[in-house]
């Protein structure tokens, strides 16, 4: 099995979705989500090489695997790494530190015939994944930033739907 190809693969369909200008943004979540997990391979993939994916995650009942690559992500919060270090029953989110449905505005954006390697360029820049709690993850849902990224976010700063919910990044 060819991963670098199967990685590609999804960078070509989402080139496809953004020439189709298709607005729909569940597509390019799943686009998305199994390129990162062929860009990044080792834990995000299973031992099958087929992508994994991180639903319905509990710090007491992750695997080792599991708990490897949530601690390979882009964030985690003090509050999730404590869970996971203390392997509590805390329930907790992989989320997209920026909301998908932001990325994919980013990339019907881009005009014309965009190639793959420019595609690739915006989400290693703006494709993030952050691995909070459950709690904090209401916290995002109650000041409306679930799916959103701030009024006034810059544009650059990943991280800003937590650092407007006062979710704290962890060092590892």
């Amino acid at each position: 099995m060819n991963l670098s190809r199967l990685k590609n693969s999804y960078l070509t369909h989402i080139k496809i979705h953004i020439e189709s200008q298709n607005p729909d943004s569940k597509l390019i979540r799943d686009f998305a989500d199994r390129w990162f997990a062929y860009y990044k391979q080792g834990p995000f993939l299973n031992k099958n090489n087929r992508e994994r994916w991180f639903n319905g995650l509990h710090a007491d009942k992750l695997s080792d695997e599991e708990r490897n690559a949530l601690l390979q992500m882009h964030f985690i919060s003090k509050d999730a790494l404590l869970a996971i270090k203390k392997q509590s029953k805390t329930k907790l989110i992989k989320d997209h530190s920026i909301p998908i449905k932001k990325i994919s505005e980013i990339l019907l954006q881009q005009k014309g015939n965009p190639l793959e390697k420019n595609i690739e360029q915006l989400l290693l820049k703006f494709y993030s994944l952050g691995v909070i709690t459950f709690e904090e993850d209401l916290k995002l849902n109650q000041i409306k930033l679930k799916s959103r990224m701030p009024e006034d976010w810059d544009g650059d700063a990943v991280f800003a739907r937590y650092d407007k919910a006062g979710i704290k990044k962890a060092k590892l």
